[in-house]
């Protein structure tokens, strides 16, 4: 499992949103408080960060490496920000 329901939270006034990368891909994004299926690689960066004050690092699936998301870091708070169509939602079974 990378997160559930119960870790979704609001930045910036909302859970989810929509951003464009710099190469013109456009993202759905909600934000976590909590993704421990998710593993963040590479530096650190500011450039082009979609909330202002955050650096921002690359995160994959902890289980197969597919790009997941963002995690987002200022001086005093982390969050996950995660492209909604790449996550599945366990069933009940």
């Amino acid at each position: 499992m990378v997160t559930d329901g119960s870790a979704r939270i609001a930045v910036g006034g909302a859970h989810a949103h929509d951003f464009v990368n710099p190469h013109g891909i456009e993202f759905h994004v909600g934000c976590f408080a909590d993704a421990s299926g998710c593993v963040a690689v590479g530096s650190a960066s500011t450039y082009w960060s979609w909330f202002p004050g955050f650096a921002w690092q690359i995160e994959l699936c902890a289980g197969c490496g597919e790009h997941l998301g963002w995690l987002f870091r200022s001086a005093d708070a982390v969050f996950h920000g995660l492209v909604l169509d790449r996550l599945v939602e366990a069933s009940g079974d």
